[in-house]
């Protein structure tokens, strides 16, 4: 039986397990194929495929990317990219360089609040992560004392509207999914708001996406039904994963249930683009 969980974070972004524990937590609970998904890097699949060979979990390659939009923020999941293609992995960097300086940002920003941490402690938390994240600012706040918990320090600092928060890069949809599409990848749109859905598909349908994230895990029966249409009507693939990231705020590894025909499809997606 095939099951399925095509959205995960490890140690290489901002994930507690390394892309190995990963894997391994994958077998345990009986998955056959899942997707590293870190942001804004691949430097995790090597070692999660190696895993996957070792422990016969299927593993394939993808990450999450940030854009903007006049609708405002949106995330992407990018399967099957080439990761040897030099365009993609300088864009890559590119963005990891500019998570750097909006981490540093907001540690000034909360020293100016009267709650100072050390860089040198988000970098500790950071570990081996190739894409400095704001997880990694928050652990350094619980450990300095200012909160309680990462969750304390996101609802009251770190969120959108709080008032340690640095704004991304700017990258438009259409930069980003040129660049995906060149590098034999299919890209996602991850976890879409309701409010924004509807709009959203069609003008980025238009600019080339080629699939919604329709099962995820605070989606409804009735927002899965709404996503389900509006990817038939824009002839795009689906697909779906927890999100986990191996901490209290996110939901379990293989906790979102994805039939198995969403696999078959997205292989065949990533064939047509590597062949385009």
């Amino acid at each position: 039986m095939t099951r399925l969980d095509l959205h995960l974070h490890s140690t290489a972004s901002d994930g507690v397990l390394t892309p190995t524990e990963v894997v391994r937590l994958a077998k345990e609970r009986g998955l056959t194929t899942i997707a590293l998904t870190d942001h804004d890097t691949t430097s995790g699949w090597e070692e999660a495929m190696a895993a996957g060979r070792e422990l016969g979990v299927e593993v394939l390659g993808g990450f999450e990317i940030n854009s903007e939009t006049d609708l405002g923020h949106i995330d992407f999941l990018v399967y099957g990219a080439d990761a040897q293609n030099a365009a993609l992995q300088d864009f890559l960097l590119t963005i990891r360089d500019a998570r750097v300086g909006r981490a540093k940002g907001m540690v000034q920003k909360l020293a100016e609040l009267g709650m100072p941490i050390e860089w040198a402690r988000v970098l500790h938390f950071a570990g081996d992560a190739k894409s400095i994240a704001r997880p990694h600012v928050a652990r350094a706040l619980v450990e300095a004392g200012h909160v309680a918990s990462t969750q304390e320090a996101f609802d009251h600092y770190l969120n959108d509207q709080g008032p340690a928060y640095v704004h991304r890069l700017e990258v438009k949809p259409q930069e980003v999914i040129d660049i995906i599409h060149q590098a034999g990848g299919v890209i996602v749109l991850s976890s879409p708001e309701h409010s924004k859905t509807t709009p959203l598909t069609a003008t980025l349908a238009a600019l080339g996406l080629d699939g919604l994230e329709v099962y995820y895990f605070d989606h409804t029966a009735e927002k899965k039904a709404e996503l389900l249409e509006l990817a038939r009507q824009h002839n795009l693939i689906v697909t779906g994963g927890s999100d986990f990231h191996g901490d209290k705020t996110h939901a379990e590894l293989g906790s979102v249930e994805v039939p198995p025909e969403v696999l078959l499809k997205l292989k065949d997606r990533i064939r047509q683009r590597g062949s385009a």
